[in-house]
């Protein structure tokens, strides 16, 4: 009983230290200010990219202004994915140390999965 008390704390201790000591996430935009202020690794960068693409895909306005539709957009998007994915981001631990190398390769990701 001692051993599983203490395991959870453990564990817990852990994930609290891991969820504290990297930033969240959650668009694209957090993405660039994390880079602004700490180096990012190229797995973060594909989380970021992912999610800016899937902000261009789901945006009416925007595909159609280009000619395709949101649901064209994101059967491209799923098609290109997975190769776009392995091309550019190959290790997911390197790290990158400025806010224009992510830029560039956010942008070259969006335009492997088809958007411009």
């Amino acid at each position: 009983m001692k051993f599983i008390v203490l395991l959870g704390l453990f564990l817990g201790g852990m994930y609290f230290y891991s969820n504290a000591s990297s930033q969240h996430i959650a668009n694209y935009q957090d993405l660039l200010a994390k880079a602004e202020t700490s180096d990012v690794s190229l797995g973060e960068i594909k989380l970021g990219s992912n999610l800016l693409a899937l902000q261009f895909c789901n945006d009416e306005s925007y595909q159609t202004s280009g000619g395709k539709s949101v649901k064209e957009c994101l059967k491209t998007y799923a098609n290109m994915r997975g190769m776009c994915e392995q091309r550019i981001f190959k290790n997911d631990n390197e790290i990158i140390e400025s806010k224009d190398k992510v830029v560039k390769i956010a942008k070259r990701y969006t335009a492997c999965v088809g958007i411009d």
